[in-house]
This record gives structure tokens, C-alpha cells and sequence, in this order.
């Protein structure tokens, strides 16, 4: 299985990075992206394509709602009991793909070329009640994180995944106030839907 999160309609370019160094050669893959209910617009058919270029067969796709990472309370009961059920049910699906000896890449929605997307110019701050435990440094993914100083953030390598300020045992991290309420507002039409996962075979 080859997952990760959606970015603005598209996927990390870490990820996009990371896949550029694996070679497949001709395994059958299962994709998944995930998106905190607003949309994942081109980021499964990205996330396919750039599988295919490594040489992979991407036989099964879904794209699966889960909690928003900058604004918790939309989506905030998600993933529910129904959808790991669901989620069952498509490996299930899935695995029978593996099995099958013309299997041809899945088709997904999306556009080409992807849609245009950039990140947010911030980064978590960090209030007093850091006490520099340093679960933050340990756990970025991108190493973004100063190990000799844990309120730093080097813009350059964080992706705002979020990771520290959910995991920060003190609560000391945080987005900017601005850049949090500039979210919420762009969030505020989607925030009370409720998006259904789409499965593809």
C-alpha cells in the first residue's frame, strides 16, 4: 500500500520526493489518500501517476475522509466505526486485484495538470509552556524542527503536517492566530458536511 495525506487538492512533495527513489518494477500497489472533508481533488490521480512512473500497477484507490489536522473540529469524528468497516470491505476488494493476471491500472478522477498549490508561508509557533522534552524534534517527519533549540522551525522543511502540535504532551505549539482563522474561514462551507469515501477497482 502506498499512502498520504492531501495538501491542498495535491500530495506532499515529500511523498512525490520519497516515491522518486523507490523502483517498483511492476508490483501491484493499493493507493490511498486522505483529506480532512473538504476535497482531494487531483492528489489520487498525482499519487497514481507518480507510482506508475516508478513502476508500479496501481490496481485499487480510495480516498478516505479523516480528521483535519489544522482545524480538528471539522471532520472531527472521522474515521467512524462505518468507515473502517468500509475500509474492510475494500481490501477485501483489493487483495482479489493482486490475483488477477491482467490487471490494469485503476482510473481515478482528477486533472492533468494538477492544480496549482503552494504552502502556507508559517510554521507552528511555540508558546512558554514548552519545557524542550523534545517529542517535537524526535517525531518531524521532515527533521524541520531545531534539535538544539525546539521553539525553531526551519520554513524550509515544514511541510505543516501538524505532527508536532498533536503530539506536543504541554500543547505549546499552535499555528499563527491569523493563518489558523484564515483556515477556519476557508473551512467554514465544508465544516458541517459529511463527505462519503470513494472506493475504485
Amino acid at each position: 500500500m502506498v499512502a498520504c495525506p492531501v495538501y491542498g487538492g495535491r500530495i506532499p512533495s515529500l511523498v512525490a520526493e520519497r516515491l522518486q527513489k523507490i523502483t517498483f518494477d511492476g508490483t501491484r500497489v493499493v493507493t490511498v489518500v486522505t483529506y480532512g472533508n473538504r476535497a482531494y481533488e487531483d492528489a489520487l490521480l498525482e499519487l497514481n501517476d507518480t507510482v506508475l512512473a516508478r513502476g508500479a500497477i496501481p490496481v485499487a484507490s480510495a480516498a478516505v475522509v479523516a480528521q483535519h489536522t489544522m482545524v480538528p473540529s471539522v471532520a472531527a469524528d472521522r474515521p467512524t466505526a462505518i468507515d473502517f468497516q468500509n475500509l474492510s470491505v475494500f481490501a477485501r476488494f483489493a487483495l482479489q486485484k493482486f490475483d488477477d493476471v491482467h490487471a490494469v491500472p485503476v482510473e481515478v478522477p482528477g486533472n492533468r495538470p494538477y492544480r496549482q498549490w503552494s504552502k502556507m508561508p508559517v510554521t507552528p509557533v511555540v508558546s512558554n509552556a514548552c519545557v524542550r522534552c523534545g517529542s517535537c524534534v524526535r517525531q518531524c517527519p521532515t527533521m524541520a524542527i531545531w534539535i538544539t533549540d525546539p521553539k525553531k522551525t526551519d520554513p524550509s522543511k515544514c511541510i505543516l503536517c501538524m505532527r508536532c502540535v498533536a503530539l506536543c504532551p504541554q500543547g505549546a505549539r499552535s499555528l499563527p492566530e491569523p493563518a489558523q482563522q484564515a483556515i477556519e474561514k476557508k473551512l467554514a462551507p465544508v465544516a458541517k458536511l459529511t463527505r462519503e469515501n470513494e472506493f475504485f477497482f
